[in-house]
């Protein structure tokens, strides 16, 4: 999922370049870039990787607890 929301936004930034606001949208897509290469130690795939592995975890983390305080809650 959080993949998925990196490539809708990039996508929608690289085709925002041809519509009015493309000094918007080219500045949303450097920053998105920037973003991505401080996350990744110069490299933007590496950055991608690393932003996924981690909402993934905590993603991960937090169904845990709301299934551990889910059981816990109903047996009380």
């Amino acid at each position: 999922m959080p993949a998925a929301i990196l490539a809708i936004a990039l996508g929608a930034l690289t085709l925002g370049s041809w519509s009015p606001l493309a000094a918007i949208s080219d500045l949303g897509k450097d920053r998105l870039m920037d973003f991505l290469v401080t996350f990744g130690a110069g490299d933007v795939w590496h950055g991608v990787v690393s932003i996924c592995l981690t909402l993934s975890i905590v993603g991960g983390l937090f169904e845990m607890f709301a299934f551990y305080k889910y059981t816990y809650l109903k047996s009380t």
